[in-house]
């Protein structure tokens, strides 16, 4: 009896966010293992990959080929035991976006800004042996923090 191969790729709700007087897009961020189609300009800014490759390196993981793995993604104000609140990052597509790169000796910071918002999504790129680590981390309201582990 054969399986069905699971996709990790998927399309999650949008919400719109009110964030003081500013009006941003955000998407839902799967919890651990999947990937929103929306976390795909994330991921491919950060690890200088074309957007089509990071969509076939995380649609071949049903394959069984790893390329980039998510390790969790935490919602900073919630209760990790008693609450399950969802964890909202800007959608790139819907908004508009601008940014800053720092490079430092051994990493590289992305800094994003949602319209008027400045600096309101950061993401870390800090290579390991063997593997890159990358961290998003958005700003209140709604903090949150995504980890991935990218093996290219």
């Amino acid at each position: 009896m054969a399986t069905l191969p699971v996709e990790y790729l998927r399309t999650t709700r949008l919400f719109r966010e009110k964030i003081g007087d500013v009006e941003i897009i955000s998407f839902e961020v799967p919890v651990h293992k999947y990937f929103s189609r929306n976390e795909i300009p994330y991921l491919a800014t950060a690890l200088d990959v074309d957007f089509r490759k990071m969509e076939n390196l995380i649609t071949d993981m049903k394959y069984g080929r790893v390329a980039v793995e998510k390790l969790w993604a935490y919602r900073m104000d919630a209760d990790i035991i008693r609450e399950n609140k969802k964890v909202l990052l800007p959608d790139l597509a819907s908004n508009p976006v601008d940014g800053e790169v720092d490079e430092f000796e051994d990493a590289k910071v992305l800094k994003i800004h949602v319209g008027p918002l400045k600096e309101y999504v950061r993401v870390f790129v800090r290579p390991r042996q063997g593997f890159r680590e990358v961290v998003v981390y958005r700003k209140p309201p709604h903090p949150a923090f995504v980890r991935y582990v990218a093996y290219l």
